[in-house]
């Protein structure tokens, strides 16, 4: 999990919502078509196209817009929470096909909505997170290995959290665990060659939302070849 520094949101989104008037409320059902469309495309580029749980690569196509503050049915009759479902900070953008996700093929369709349902905000569904990706220290919870494996921080005040946090979003399923490893491997190809300058300046790289799946697995892989004894 990598920190997510929230942007503002598309001016066609504050439009929309500032057309409130006494007989109608924006809710979140209320919003379709192009404004939700360019509600998800700030959300993956604020993220740099990676999904803000697990980290691997997303597009529009195989994503869908997450409440970090779940919504609930039972309590979106109070004001505070309606306005939460509809506010930018309170979005991100995670992996998983929504169930309402249009294919024709249905054998691909079970499929699609079956990948959904088994990590990251699919699978979370409403129950609440101990580690969110809009803190600050978040990446401070995780550990990974070079075989993809992700772990809970070695300090004991963050490992509750972080392994809470792995099994609501079951962060060790396998698919991921085998993403993570084949980038990392993709990661370290030449790394021989490279400079302590050059490895500093590849793992800040990585450390910034820049399109390449997993990188703060990478970046944190890479970290120990500056000083293992760090980790």
């Amino acid at each position: 999990m990598r920190y997510i520094k929230k942007g503002q949101e598309p001016q066609s989104f504050t439009d929309w919502k500032s057309q409130e008037n006494d007989d109608w409320k924006p809710t979140y059902s209320d919003l379709r078509g192009q404004i939700k469309a360019e509600v998800h495309k700030a959300l993956l580029k604020e993220q740099g196209y990676t999904c803000c749980y697990c980290g691997m690569k997303i597009d529009s196509d195989i994503s869908h817009i997450e409440h970090l503050q779940p919504q609930n049915e039972k309590d979106l009759a109070q004001p505070k929470n309606l306005a939460l479902a509809i506010d930018f900070s309170n979005l991100l953008a995670s992996c998983g096909f929504s169930d309402k996700y249009k294919i024709s093929d249905p054998e691909q369709k079970y499929e699609m909505v079956l990948h959904c349902l088994q990590h990251c905000g699919c699978k979370r569904g409403n129950n609440p997170l101990s580690v969110s990706p809009l803190q600050v220290d978040c990446a401070d919870f995780f550990r990974y290995t070079g075989s993809g494996e992700i772990r809970p921080a070695e300090d004991p005040d963050k490992q509750q959290a972080a392994l809470e946090t792995i099994q609501t979003l079951n962060l060790k399923h396998e698919n991921l665990t085998a993403m993570r490893e084949a980038a990392i491997i993709g990661a370290l190809q030449g790394l021989e060659e490279l400079t302590t300058a050059d490895l500093e300046m590849l793992i800040k790289s990585y450390e910034q939302p820049n399109q390449q799946a997993f990188s703060f697995a990478i970046a944190y892989i890479l970290k120990q070849f500056l000083d293992p004894k760090s980790i």
